[in-house]
């Protein structure tokens, strides 16, 4: 059959739209598979972006790192620059955009993008040589209170060598230790807390041995370690370690609360299973045991912890293991009140003696390490002690802090109660009945549950109580705390730390008025801090005491102004299992404006326990100052999380 003319061009026509249309069909499933890549949770791991989308002083900080290749750092532009460089015909990029990002390029050839073998990168090679086969586990330093950027404890990642000596009695130590920190330099204290809440500082990854952060948490700071095997595949912690190098130029924002040593750890460890991090939830704020909470809520990536005591753990162990004369024996070696040949020690059996001795020793050594005691003094106290302790024939124990981990003997701190709190209350100010919505961030209170938390510690950060009082139709911010810490570590043999309060924050008091009532609500600033101490005589119980000067400043005020020495004492008990504690304060000052005016505040509290993450709280108290005094009643149901 001929074709006309017009038949022909139809034809070639149809053909022309046929092979325009194919083409079409497979840019847009080139498109699609692109932009499904995009869009999968490993991906945006990868760029630090699963848990949400990234602040410009982060985006801008790791775009000047070089962590970025495309000027936005959106995962879609970001993962067409990552293709371009992976596919460019020229060689040598090719090969550094391999070796720059190696979890990227594992991550496109697994989904076919590009070609599996990465080729020679002899820096990331020699690097990734020293890890070998290894191990994931979390450490998580107990809060250490004598130090705020310690206050509430911290968490690092640890790679653990897989071939482990079998004579070594302690092979975690020869483990490498990933740890995101604030370069703060030689900033301490408030300083360090109020540039750390304003985000003052950058932080930065840094991988040490382990055995060195041991020195630092354990050994110098006196804080317990807990260590969390991570159930991980070896392909999961294999992407883990070649995204810690990805990050080994980062240097990014650094927010006490937020972009944290938790936040970031969550952030690396969603490269490992997407989801890991997504755990806890209210409020954003993070404290570093929420990140032992969001990986345990993620199925079951988390193995059964280990505690590491500190050497102060230990000594007290062992100081409550000899009678008191014996453990005062020991304290006066060790600080060189007697000599080894003292007629006192001869009179002990040889095994009390030689424990005596080794407690001494371990003392000794411990006040060293935490600069107590100078080298000169030290290394000839340790020889007399040492030789008076060869002399006897009885096998010696293992030396404070030497022991590998052992098994746990004590609540971890992830089965604490959570972190933030919500509130609903009702109860009656003067005869003024009202109903309170309280929301508290952070942290941890002393009529809390204890289990988890440091012992004698309370922090209080961002507070906030605001009260309807229905018969007088009004609104009030009753109190904003600001920051409440309470470091009140008991007296334990052969340690007597110091103890410290401080407070800052808005509170309402109740003042004479001239608007035809009795009293009125004014708002006051109070700063008030001071010294103390505590002590333990019975489980469960503490008694404290502490020396303290309050400034308050607020217009209700005469003159604007109080400002006084506090004297407060009190006691926390907690019942074993933990269902009940019972809280009772009283304060005694003078606050002195234009006139002198004492203080007095009497205070009774208890918590019951309802089950879950729920407690009802009971309160009442008397307070008395500026010459008006009132009683305050108040029951509260309180959600944790």
């Amino acid at each position: 059959m001929r074709l006309l003319p017009s038949s022909k061009k139809a034809l070639i026509t149809i053909g022309l739209l046929l092979l325009s249309t194919q083409g079409t069909v497979r840019a847009d499933a080139v498109e699609g598979a692109q932009a499904e890549i995009a869009a999968d949770p490993h991906w945006r791991a990868l760029l630090h972006q699963s848990l949400g989308p990234l602040d410009r002083e982060t985006r801008d900080a790791l775009s000047a790192s070089g962590f970025f290749l495309s000027e936005t750092g959106d995962p879609e532009d970001e993962l067409v620059a990552q293709l371009d460089a992976l596919r460019s015909p020229d060689p040598a990029r090719a090969r550094g955009a391999r070796c720059r990002f190696p979890a990227r390029h594992r991550f496109l050839a697994r989904r076919g993008q590009v070609d599996a073998s990465r080729g020679s990168c002899p820096a990331l090679d020699a690097w990734r040589a020293r890890f070998g086969e290894f191990e994931l586990t979390l450490v998580f330093p107990e809060a250490f209170l004598g130090n705020p950027a310690s206050m509430f404890g911290h968490t690092l990642l640890r790679f653990d060598p897989s071939l482990r000596d079998p004579g070594r009695s302690d092979p975690d130590l020869l483990g490498w230790a990933l740890d995101y920190t604030a370069e703060a330099g030689d900033d301490a204290g408030a300083l360090y807390l109020m540039r750390g809440l304003l985000g003052g500082y950058r932080g930065r990854y840094s991988l040490d041995p382990y055995y060195e952060k041991i020195k630092v948490y354990s050994d110098w700071q006196d804080r317990d370690i807990w260590e969390y095997p991570l159930t991980l595949s070896s392909d999961e912690r294999e992407r883990v370690l070649l995204h810690v190098w990805e990050l080994r130029d980062a240097s990014l924002p650094y927010f006490f609360f937020t972009q944290n040593c938790s936040q970031k750890l969550l952030e690396l460890l969603e490269v490992a299973r997407p989801g890991m991090g997504r755990g806890g939830g209210f409020p954003p704020a993070r404290a570093p045991v929420d990140t032992v909470r969001a990986i345990a809520s993620a199925g079951d990536p988390l193995g059964p912890p280990k505690l590491r005591p500190s050497p102060a753990t230990r000594l007290r162990r062992g100081m409550a293991g000899l009678a008191p004369s014996d453990a005062e024996l020991a304290d006066a070696l060790a600080e060189g009140r007697i000599s080894p040949e003292d007629p006192s020690l001869r009179t002990r059996p040889d095994d009390v003696r030689a424990r005596i001795l080794e407690l001494a020793y371990d003392l000794l050594r411990h006040r060293y390490l935490s600069r107590r005691v100078d080298e000169q003094a030290s290394r000839g106290r340790s020889r007399e002690l040492l030789l008076a302790r060869s002399a006897i024939e009885r096998p010696s124990e293992a030396p404070v802090g030497s022991e590998p981990s052992e098994a746990v003997d004590r609540a971890p701190p992830d089965a604490g109660h959570g972190t933030a709190r919500v509130e609903i209350a009702g109860g009656l100010q003067d005869r003024d009945g009202f109903l309170e919505l309280r929301l508290q961030p952070g942290y941890h209170e002393l009529l809390d549950a204890p289990s988890g938390f440091a012992e004698g510690g309370q922090i209080r950060v961002l507070d906030t109580r605001v009260r309807y009082f229905p018969s007088l139709d009004r609104v009030r911010l009753h109190e904003l705390v600001l920051l409440d810490v309470v470091a009140a570590s008991p007296w334990r043999r052969p340690f007597r730390p110091l103890g410290w309060r401080f407070d800052l924050g808005l509170r309402t008091r109740l003042l004479s008025s001239d608007r035809g009532r009795g009293l009125d609500t004014e708002g006051v600033f109070r700063i008030q801090g001071g010294l103390g101490a505590a002590a333990s005589p019975l489980p469960g119980l503490q008694l404290h005491g502490f020396g303290e000067i309050a400034l308050e400043s607020g217009p209700g005020l005469e003159g604007d102004l109080g400002v006084g020495p506090v004297l407060r004492s009190g006691l926390v008990w907690s019942s074993p299992e933990e269902r009940t504690s019972l809280q009772i304060e009283a304060v005694a000052g003078l606050l002195t404006g234009p006139r002198t005016a004492p203080w007095l505040k009497l205070s009774l509290s208890q918590r019951l326990a309802l089950g879950g993450s729920w407690a009802l709280v009971a309160s009442g108290h008397f307070e008395r100052a500026y010459e008006v005094g009132h009683f305050e009643g108040r029951l509260g149901l309180t959600r944790y999380f």
